[in-house]
């Protein structure tokens, strides 16, 4: 059975299992039949990818689907880059399912069905995994716009909260505005080739490059506007917070591990792939490069005074995001000058990718099991947590630090390579060193962040919101997929030549043989030596995460022998309040008292109006007119703003009841899209005389 075979079967289990899981009425059935079906088709995804990276590309020979006189046919290609990519969101998958077990039992999910998750979730990992198999943009768009929907149903699961129904409303609402720039992006390629196919425009690009280079720029605009949407790249990615913070925590997981990812994908497609190499290359790059540097700043220090444990980690997304359009951004860039430099800024940035899923999707993991114990996802409410989850608190600190970029741990070494990169790439542009030094300072700015996180949680006196835990630590089934991810986080940062070698290879492969040097003549050939980087000049920077563990486990070791052979005696006492009688819960040292002169220091000042942190959302000051007709023509939100909202959320709520678990509904709406998408290509090829 080749690639392309089990990579059909293995999505049609899925979508049979969304069927049987809507049949199946018992909440225990579901969750069994649907952990079966994950499993099985994660199975057969990863066969997949691995017989392809064994044996090359697999394709189909012909269009599965065609849909003649509009040039657009169903095509399937598993290149390297698409069984990197479909590794990973199987993996995710499998591991999203199992935590879902036990987590679903919550109480605020006891009147919800579990027909209106479980299917919508296996309908969204299966549209995820067509989006990066698909060769042709026409059903990589319907692809897209299938998994934007079912992920709007995942968001709006808990659809009796009116705050859950508005972060989903604005999630659909920036994200099909993405979906329809990706759309005018691509119909303005398809004009001049008349084929959807990647081949085809490519060509498109190609040729207009000479002939209209403005066109070829405003199509890449929209396309990267749409793919920076997804990623949650700011400005446009202001629906991620709420999105990811409204969802359950399965979900947002899921959409850590896979949905942003394919942001960075359609990144390294259209720009990388389709895009030929040329001067557009060098300006998208440094584009690309700069939102990113962008969102790690605002992203980063934005999470730094959040209070609630998803929000934090959410805007923790859109820094880390912003790492990996830093490191992909400068890889573009140098496509055209330095492919040396480029492979590396683009294996940095997709193996950041590749943590990123393993930390991010661990710390969501590990805030659902803070909210499965407690209760609560405010950090003010909880404390001391290490004596009822100890194993989840240890796998806290490891995540932790990996995101925080701390050795020998992975995220260390995704980073250490985007700064070796962007440090040598000085000499080509000085802008991009600029960038690289913020990229470092808001490293720490994570650091401090996760600090908080971990220690709020799990430090200090014992608090449990009132909810009188019972100690002992969150089920098994909750347990594996968080110590797996941060397995990964460990054994990726102490042998990260292992996943290099694939990344590296996936990226290769997009170009002509020979255009990037081989993995060993850039990063060496020695896995338990650690990395090298050569740009043709001899070695620029050497780390052998290994020998620094080994180290610092025997400074350790020696550490921990000083203190057995001093046999201090120990004693366990009750705080001390300098003589006042105070509780535990009073002198309790919250998240809000956290760095308050730095959360001081960056904030928004316009005039006398003052706004904590320094993310680019909030409310104008009021302004006093004596004169009443000129106030009411001067107060937008009156007449303007305010019946907007209130026709968008009566808007919202209409729609919200389409949600109604009935999978025959919701095929329906989505035949009804692909049906008036067709009616507009021909509309538009007949203008342009390809029918």
């Amino acid at each position: 059975m080749n690639p392309i075979q089990l990579f059909i079967i293995s999505t049609l289990i899925l979508l049979v299992g969304a069927i049987m899981t809507w049949i199946l009425g018992n909440r225990s059935q579901v969750k069994i039949v649907s952990t079966l079906f994950f499993g099985t088709s994660s199975a057969g995804i990863l066969t997949a990818a691995f017989t392809v990276f064994s044996n090359g590309t697999a394709q189909t020979e012909h269009s599965l689907v065609e849909i003649p006189g509009i040039g657009a046919g169903l095509l399937f290609r598993i290149d390297l880059l698409s069984a990197l990519f479909l590794s990973i969101i199987a993996l995710v998958a499998f591991l999203v399912a199992l935590y879902a077990i036990r987590y679903m039992d919550l109480k605020i999910f006891s009147n919800s069905s579990m027909r209106t998750f479980y299917p919508v979730l296996m309908i969204f990992f299966a549209s995820v995994m067509a989006v990066v198999v698909v060769a042709d943009m026409f059903f990589f768009f319907i692809f897209w716009e299938i998994m934007t929907l079912a992920s709007y149903f995942l968001v709006i699961y808990d659809r009796h909260d009116k705050k859950v129904l508005r972060a989903g409303f604005k999630y659909f609402l920036i994200t099909h505005i993405a979906t329809a720039l990706m759309f005018i992006g691509v119909i303005i390629l398809y004009l001049q080739s008349g084929s959807f196919s990647f081949d085809g425009l490519s060509q498109a690009m190609q040729s207009m490059s000479i002939t209209n280079p403005g066109m070829v720029h405003l199509a890449l605009a929209l396309l990267f506007l749409a793919f920076a949407t997804k990623a949650g790249i700011l400005p446009m990615g202001d629906w991620l917070p709420d999105a990811y913070s409204s969802a359950p925590t399965p979900a947002s997981g899921a959409f850590a591990g896979s949905m942003t990812k394919l942001g960075v994908y359609g990144i390294i497609r259209i720009f990388a792939d389709i895009l030929p190499v040329s001067e557009f290359t060098q300006t998208w790059g440094i584009v690309i490069a700069l939102m990113g540097t962008i969102s790690i700043f605002i992203g980063t220090l934005t999470a730094l005074i959040q209070e609630h444990s998803k929000r934090l980690l959410s805007f923790h997304v859109i820094g880390q995001m912003g790492y990996i359009f830093l490191g992909v951004g400068i890889g573009i860039y140098f496509l055209n000058t330095q492919p040396v430099l480029a492979i590396v800024a683009l294996s940095a940035g997709v193996f950041h990718l590749i943590n990123h899923v393993c930390y991010k999707s661990c710390l969501f993991f590990n805030a659902g099991s803070v909210l499965w114990k407690t209760g609560t996802t405010e950090l003010n409410k909880i404390g001391g947590l290490y004596r009822v989850l100890p194993i989840t608190a240890i796998i806290t600190v490891i995540a932790s630090l990996s995101i925080s970029g701390v050795p020998p741990f992975s995220g260390f070494t995704s980073k250490w390579l985007i700064y070796q990169s962007s440090i040598r790439a000085a000499e080509a542009n000085p802008l991009i060193l600029a960038f690289g030094i913020v990229a470092l300072f808001i490293s720490i700015v994570t650091l401090a962040s996760f600090v908080k996180f971990f220690s709020t949680i799990f430090y200090g006196k014992y608090a449990d919101n009132n909810s009188q835990a019972i100690r002992q630590d969150v089920p098994l089934t909750m347990m594996i997929p968080q110590m797996t991810m941060a397995f990964f986080s460990v054994a990726f940062g102490l042998l990260p030549i292992l996943p290099l070698t694939f990344v590296h290879r996936s990226i290769s492969t997009l170009m002509d043989a020979n255009f990037f040097p081989s993995v060993q003549a850039v990063y060496g050939s020695d896995p338990l030596g650690g990395l090298i980087t050569r740009y043709g000049e001899g070695t620029f920077a050497a780390w052998n995460p290994l020998l620094l563990a080994l180290i610092g486990a025997v400074c350790m070791l020696i550490a921990y022998a000083f203190y057995r052979a001093g046999a201090a005696p120990r004693r366990v006492d009750s705080t001390w309040y300098c003589g006042e009688e105070h509780t535990d819960e009073e002198v309790r040292y919250r998240a809000h008292s956290f760095y308050l002169p730095f959360k001081k220091l960056f904030r928004i000042r316009i005039g006398k109006y003052e706004r904590e942190g320094v993310y680019p959302s909030f409310s104008l000051p009021k302004i006093k007119f004596n004169d009443n007709r000129f106030k009411r023509l001067t107060d937008i939100d009156n007449w303007f703003y305010y019946p907007l909202v209130t026709h968008f959320m009566g808007l919202m709520k209409r729609f919200s009841s389409t949600h109604t678990g009935i999978p025959h509904v919701y095929l329906l709406w989505l035949i009804i899209g692909t049906v008036l998408a067709v009616a507009v290509l021909f509309m538009l090829a007949g203008h342009t005389g390809h029918l």
